[in-house]
């Protein structure tokens, strides 16, 4: 392409194609006066077509000049729009893969050469880029496979920006108050919504949502939860994980089948007949899903404590549409809100519960107790039992306070277990235990309750004692089995005699990670040699198997489990464990805030656990709950030291909890 001074050309100037008058020529720039008024120097590889223009007045005033160039300008745009390019490729691409613009232009203006034509086709070519594209000296056409892709994607991009905009003058809508009626969501919208709701503070990352928010005006207060709230869709205390996890809440229906079918199994008839020990189970009144039973006979000067463990594997059995369902679940799921069971109701908390005064199949082990407080021997047996009474940890408390009662003696028993555990290396952690309920009216109940009462010794002991029995009972006989182990702590762990909230912060920060695998090892925080949990398979997939391999051995029949299978199924739900660990705990720190939120006004007594750079962790004594206490740079306080604090800042759902100083205590 020639230049000459005076041309009027077109050229690339930043997203559009701008119109000039060459002022001056030299081998590398070319000086031109702007349709914008301004003296330009461009590199002649921006420019697209050069040409003179007859009424151009050369001679005129700078103004005449500028007003010419954007009379051009505004000619070449509407010729650009008449110019038809997919009526134009639907010619020239079945011929040729290139064409010159001078061919191109006189195929859809005619034979009569005119500048303003040529340059409102590359006007054209240039702003389409799909059928066409400008190359040196000529004109690219595009094969069929690029502008079927190119077009697809043109589609799609105006599909985004309908989408875009339609959803932003949705939420802006809603920004605007109480009183307007608002449609419908668009298609799409909630679902965007939903996904940025699921990264939390995070959710700008999700940048089609960031846009629609940007595009509408909102406020930096609104993100994508608040307005799904705002909708209807969530609520206030809607659980975020369990959408973004897709934990199964409700059963399928054909598992709710086979649940029923399988619940009216008739009792196996070659199982020990237990029915007439008198049974004890020791729960807390919200339970439904009873695993456990306990009982006391004797045989001469020596007790028998009897561990019965409700058999769940009876019902289940080899069965693989109930397997598959409950590895999907691995756990029930303990929530403030709700309870998300591993089984069907129909098994869960009826057919295989231990139901006060209802025959239920079990697994038992029967364990001999010299007087001596001493274990002499035990065996383990399928069984069959009735619970008699079914007493709360309040209750069984109580029974243990009468030194003649069965409780009394069971608890002595529990004593001297827990001695030789401790003896033996175990830690004995005595942190309260803290509950919180939501209501069906949506209120927040908050209990703390000891840990160490005699009750919790009792039931905690047997079912360390039975467990550590079922897993020495497997490993003798080369039953595959998922053992759990636990290597010694880090630094020797000294938590004192009652409970100190320091020492045990401190305890947790230096005990070594627990294990699950199939080869058994010392699990140091217990104080036992082997261990495996089989005590609640209710509530866990891993108990259920394990309770499956037990029967397997006690009737000397091949396991229904072999090694790979154990290990795959470690494999398959040992996340699956941690993510229902994580929710309970996150849930329940979700509700303590707010309950916490509701007492904004209240005062509360802490102690210090540790201090930080920027603040000091202390523990608000009457709800075992650690936060950060922000203090002034001048204030020195030592772990133990006990304060009065307030509530500074609180966000339950951005898990934010920040105390102020009210005074030393």
């Amino acid at each position: 392409m020639s230049f000459r001074k005076h041309d009027i050309v077109d050229y690339f100037d930043t997203r559009r194609i701008a119109c000039g008058l060459i002022l001056e020529v030299d081998e590398k720039r070319l000086r031109i006066l702007t349709d914008q008024g301004k003296e330009a120097s461009i590199p002649p590889s921006r420019a697209l077509i050069a040409a003179h223009d007859p009424n151009f007045p050369v001679a005129g005033s700078r103004d005449a000049q500028v007003s010419r160039l954007r009379e051009i300008c505004l000619q070449r745009e509407e010729m650009k729009n008449s110019i038809d390019l997919p009526e134009l490729w639907e010619v020239v691409s079945p011929e040729t893969s290139e064409i010159g613009v001078r061919d191109l232009t006189d195929l859809f203006f005619g034979n009569e050469h005119d500048a303003n034509r040529a340059a409102s086709l590359l006007r054209a070519v240039h702003e389409d880029r799909i059928y066409f594209r400008i190359r040196p000296d000529t004109i690219e056409v595009s094969a069929p496979e690029r502008v079927e892709q190119a077009l697809v994607q043109r589609t799609r991009e105006r599909e985004r920006r309908e989408f875009l905009a339609r959803s932003a003058e949705f939420l802006a809508s809603l920004k605007n108050g109480p009183g307007l009626e608002i449609g419908a969501p668009p298609p799409g919208l909630v679902a965007m919504l939903e996904e940025a709701a699921a990264a939390g503070r995070e959710w700008g990352e999700v940048k089609a949502a960031k846009d629609i928010f940007v595009k509408a005006g909102l406020p930096p207060g609104w993100n994508p939860f608040r307005v799904l709230v705002k909708l209807g869709i969530w609520s206030e205390d809607e659980n975020v994980t369990l959408r973004t996890e897709s934990v199964p809440v409700e059963f399928p229906p054909e598992v709710e089948e086979r649940a029923r079918e399988v619940s009216t199994k008739e009792l196996p008839l070659s199982s020990e007949d237990l029915s007439h020990d008198e049974l004890i189970t020791i729960d807390s009144a919200q339970t439904r899903d009873v695993d456990d039973a306990i009982s006391l006979s004797y045989e001469g000067a020596d007790a028998i404590v009897g561990i019965h463990i409700t058999d769940v594997y009876h019902y289940v059995d080899e069965d693989p549409l109930l397997h598959e369902e409950l590895r999907e679940r691995a756990t029930s799921i303990y929530l403030p809100e709700a309870t998300i069971p591993m089984l069907p109701p129909i098994l869960s908390e009826e057919a295989a519960s231990l139901v006060e005064g209802e025959i239920r199949p079990a697994v038992s082990i029967l364990v001999r107790v010299g007087p001596d407080l001493q274990l002499k021997d035990h065996r383990i047996v399928e069984s069959r039992v009735k619970v008699g009474e079914r007493l709360s940890y309040e209750e069984a408390a109580d029974r243990i306070a009468d030194r003649a009662s069965k409780e009394a003696v069971l608890f002595r028993i529990a004593q001297a277990l827990r001695g030789a555990r401790v003896s033996a290396g175990a830690v004995i952690f005595k942190d309260p235990e803290l509950s919180v309920y939501v209501t069906a009216d949506r209120t927040i109940e908050v209990k703390v309750r000891e840990r160490e009462t005699p009750s919790q010794i009792l039931v905690s002991e047997m079912m360390i004692l039975a467990n550590s029995l079922f897993a020495r009972f497997l490993h003798d006989r080369g039953v595959p089995a998922v053992f759990r182990s636990q290597p010694p702590p880090l630094e020797k762990i000294d938590l004192g005699e009652g409970y100190d909230p320091v020492l045990s912060y401190r305890a947790k920060k230096v005990l070594s990670r627990g294990d699950i695998d199939t080869q058994p090892a010392p699990h140091s925080t217990l104080g036992v040699g082997l261990y495996t949990t089989a005590t609640s398979p209710l509530r866990r997939y891993i108990d259920l198997l394990v309770q499956g391999q037990i029967k397997a051995a006690v009737r000397g029949t091949p396991p229904p489990f072999d090694v790979h299978q154990v290990e795959q199924t470690i494999a398959q739900i040992s996340y699956r464990l941690e993510r229902a660990t994580t929710m309970e705990r996150e849930r329940q720190r979700y509700f303590l805030l707010k309950y916490l939120e509701q007492r904004r006004s209240q005062e509360f007594e802490a102690v210090v656990l540790q201090r930080f750079p920027r603040f000091y962790l202390v523990q608000i004594s009457s709800l075992c709950l650690n936060a950060a206490l922000m203090a002034s740079s001048t204030l020195s306080l030592n772990p133990h030291d006990r304060v009065r604090v307030r509530i500074d800042k609180i966000d339950p759902r951005e898990d934010k909890l920040n105390l102020a100083l009210v005074r030393l205590l």
